[in-house]
């Protein structure tokens, strides 16, 4: 359903998807996969993705906003993101503000550079949106919801803004690593609403936090621990709303690799309706010895260029 408030790959109904390894510190790879498609109800498709493989860094964002302007608030999400990250005048401006910040006492949320690192990354794309909705008539109501993971070693910075979702699966244990930013949480967690009453809540697609309404926004920052076996998803609500957890992780434990798993949770989302666009990163990691195994799927068209064409009306 429409969000109300309410890679750089948007429109076909299959969007972008690529395929990856990485080495990571500790004797670990990572088999990194994303999808993006268009679902059975809407006309084109306002989520992004983004695979950073040189940074280490994979973004999913979930757009809003009429006149295809929740297309265009995404995609420049994701190339915000990809732009700061690639700038190493921004990454050593990150250390420096980092170290002094530590020798006054004043780091605050962020305990490590990468935290920080992340968190500037989200404010900026923060600040590209509202500066793009405020110039633009047609794209001023527009915001996008963000996920975005940075590994670095044994460890995975998360940053969170909306209701798109991070999990760990771990074993056969499945952790949203993300608080969702909805009405919907808010009275779950006000304990207004309960269990039997979630399905029919009829403002479960109100988000309480996105990315380019304001000058500024609040990026959450969760740390966790990254081990061999681990598979991270990334996901916008077009998976959640429709596949629920336990689901979600039969399939992630079934999939013979994470091209594979990502085709199966955008079918199970399809399955059930397919009401709003879908997408998905999986991110698997390895011990080092593991090699890829070859998937039997078809590969999926090349992205459009980016950016996509602001709205004309």
């Amino acid at each position: 359903m429409p969000k109300k408030a309410a890679p750089t790959e948007p429109t076909n109904a299959v969007d972008a998807a690529a395929v990856s390894t990485r080495p990571a510190r500790e004797a670990m790879v990572r088999e990194v996969f994303g999808l993006t498609d268009v679902g059975l109800v809407r006309d084109g498709n306002e989520d992004a993705l983004l695979l950073l493989d040189d940074e280490s860094l994979y973004v999913v964002a979930d757009g809003m906003g009429g006149h295809s302007a929740g297309e265009v608030a995404s995609a420049y999400t994701v190339e915000a993101l990809r732009d700061f990250y690639e700038n190493p005048d921004f990454t050593a401006r990150i250390q420096r503000y980092w170290r002094r910040l530590k020798r006054k006492g004043e780091t605050g949320l962020d305990r490590s550079a990468q935290s920080l690192r992340l968190r500037k990354a989200a404010e900026r794309a923060n600040l590209t949106v509202y500066t793009m909705a405020q110039t633009h008539e047609q794209l001023r109501d527009m915001g996008t919801t963000l996920v975005a993971t940075s590994f670095v070693g044994n460890r995975v910075y998360v940053a969170n803004v909306g209701d798109s979702r991070v999990y760990r699966l771990r074993g056969r244990k499945l952790t949203q690593l993300t608080e969702d930013h909805s009405l919907l949480n808010e009275y779950i967690r006000m304990n207004l609403l309960q269990p039997d009453g979630i399905e029919n809540f009829p403002y479960r697609n109100v988000i309480v936090r996105a990315l380019g309404l304001q000058e500024a926004v609040v990026v959450d920052i969760t740390v966790a621990s990254v081990r061999p076996g681990d598979q991270f998803l990334l996901a916008s609500d077009g998976l959640t709303d429709l596949v629920r957890d336990p689901d979600i992780r039969d399939i992630m434990l079934g999939a013979p690799t994470a091209e594979v798993a990502c085709y199966r949770l955008v079918e199970a989302a399809k399955l059930r309706g397919g009401h709003d666009n879908i997408t998905t990163v999986l991110i698997r990691t390895h011990s080092a010895d593991w090699q890829p195994t070859h998937s039997p799927l078809p590969p999926p068209p090349p992205p459009p260029d980016f950016p996509p064409p602001l709205p004309t009306n």
